[in-house]
C-alpha cells in the first residue's frame, strides 16, 4: 500500500493547538503545517482555546493539559463530545478518572517529537493515508 508523503496527513484538517510553553508550540503549529494541517492558535489559555472552538471549525486539537489558567480536561471532554479528535501532550500524568472516562484520548509525555503528535493526529483525521500496518 503507498503512503501518503507528510505533507498530505493533515490536509486541510483545521487543528487546535493550546500549549503554554511557547517554543513547544511553535514546533507543534510548524509541524501541523508542514503536514498540509491549517493552524488554529496555538493559545497558552483555556479560555482562548474554548474562544477559538466557538469561532472557528476545529477538527482535531492538541493539547497541554496543564494551560496557564487551568486544566484542560473540560476541554477535551467537550471536543470528544463531539466527535473531535485530541491529542494530549502533557509532562504530568492524567488522572485515572480520566482515562477510564475517555480511553481513545492519545496521550504523550513530554517530551514528544512534534512529527509524532502530526503523525497520529493523521492516522485520526485520514487513516487512508497512514494506515496503521504499514508503518
Amino acid at each position: 500500500m503507498y503512503i501518503e508523503p507528510k505533507n498530505y496527513w493533515l490536509q486541510g484538517g483545521k487543528v487546535l493547538v493550546a500549549e503554554d510553553e511557547m517554543l513547544i508550540a511553535y514546533d507543534i503549529a510548524y509541524s501541523i503545517e508542514e503536514a498540509g494541517g491549517t493552524l488554529i492558535g496555538p493559545v497558552a489559555t483555556l479560555a482562548n482555546a474554548r474562544r477559538l472552538c466557538a469561532s472557528d471549525q476545529v477538527d482535531a486539537a492538541v493539547l497541554d493539559m496543564n494551560l496557564l489558567d487551568g486544566n484542560a480536561e473540560p476541554l477535551v471532554s467537550e471536543l470528544r463530545a463531539l466527535h473531535i479528535p485530541v491529542i494530549v501532550n502533557t509532562a504530568e500524568r492524567l488522572p485515572l478518572a480520566f482515562q477510564s472516562t475517555l480511553p481513545d484520548v492519545l496521550v504523550f509525555a513530554k517530551p514528544t517529537l512534534p512529527d509524532a503528535l502530526t503523525e497520529a493526529l493523521g492516522r485520526r483525521l485520514r487513516p487512508e493515508y497512514l494506515p496503521e500496518n504499514q508503518i
